[in-house]
């Protein structure tokens, strides 16, 4: 008789009720809502597991993946699953991977232009100010309307974010991307740069590119160093895309007037502790929510319980990048 399959899931933000549709097609569902900190900690969660949702923070290294041999598929619940997962680990044992591309795309774009509004208008810092009863010292500063803006990563979340930056307010956005996108060029008239030259001819810049080894300090001195004085950067991409020493020296110096970033760099490098007594200006940091909806989440959770039941009956499913 065939076991059922036990499912692992992790994270907080999906809604049971997509679980329940695993559990009515035979499948164990075993959730973890807590954090899973330790490789110890996700190895024994992984323990007899054949699918393992991947919805947390956790990062499954080589020797998580190596000490989980029932493991078939990773549905992982987003788009940059190679940030979070050993991919050449996962290659050498064969382990298929999904992923759910463009659904939260909206959500992530509505995110990153409220955190460059919050940098380029000060809101936070006004609003602290104000409530301390400092207010009367506010500079004028400048719309977002007719000024330059630099797109990193030109994939489906940053199409809509230059959609929403040339349609909904009249920026001029240009793009650094791996390969150039004319279609998106002409539909948005936006232009391409290359990156170093990119950082000498805007006022904003926003991280949108993948987090991958390729990626890592993509974005350091040679770039910011081009930057003027006061402006401004968002990351919504993985924190390492830019290197956090060029960000602290810039962030020091002023040319960054103010950066935000929706996740942040690991807690055992010293400069992360140096950063972060920036917050919550000129510096914000929030824990990776960009995504945070209903609209996204749900939607994500949707099609990868759809995913995980096509591999379940088939072996195989669209969504599969590995």
């Amino acid at each position: 008789m065939q076991k059922s399959p036990i499912v692992l899931v992790t994270g907080s933000s999906i809604d049971p009720k997509f679980l329940k549709q695993l559990e009515s097609e035979g499948c164990v569902v075993r959730t973890v809502a807590e954090e899973l900190r330790t490789e110890d900690a996700l190895i024994r969660a992984l323990d007899n597991v054949r699918i393992y949702l991947l919805g947390g923070n956790e990062v499954a290294t080589a020797e998580v993946i190596r000490s989980a041999p029932d493991l078939e598929l990773i549905a992982f619940l987003g788009v940059g699953y190679e940030s979070f997962m050993d991919v050449d680990a996962v290659r050498e044992r064969g382990i298929r991977v999904t992923n759910t591309p463009n659904i939260s795309s909206n959500s992530v774009a509505e995110f990153t232009i409220g955190q460059l509004l919050n940098c380029r208008r000060r809101l936070t810092e006004y609003s602290i100010q104000y409530s301390n009863g400092l207010d009367g010292d506010e500079e004028k500063l400048r719309d977002v309307r007719g000024h330059s803006v630099g797109i990193i990563g030109l994939g489906g979340i940053g199409t809509r974010i230059a959609e929403i930056l040339t349609r909904g307010f009249g920026a001029e956005v240009c793009y650094y991307s791996r390969t150039r996108k004319r279609d998106v060029e002409d539909a948005l008239g936006i232009t391409y740069r290359e990156l170093t030259e990119l950082f000498s001819t805007v006022e904003s810049v926003i991280v949108m590119t993948p987090g991958n080894r390729e990626t890592a300090g993509l974005i350091g001195d040679d770039q910011l160093c081009r930057l003027s004085e006061g402006s401004v950067l968002v990351n919504t991409a993985r924190a390492e895309v830019v290197d956090p020493y060029g960000l602290l020296e810039h962030l020091n110096s002023g040319r960054l007037g103010a950066a935000a970033f929706d996740g942040f760099y690991r807690d055992d490098l010293p400069v992360t502790w140096e950063l972060k007594k920036m917050q919550p200006s000129p510096l914000s940091i929030t824990g990776g929510i960009a995504s945070l909806t209903h609209d996204a989440r749900d939607g994500m959770a949707e099609r990868t319980v759809r995913s995980i039941l096509n591999f379940l009956r088939d072996g195989t499913d669209e969504f599969l990048v590995e």
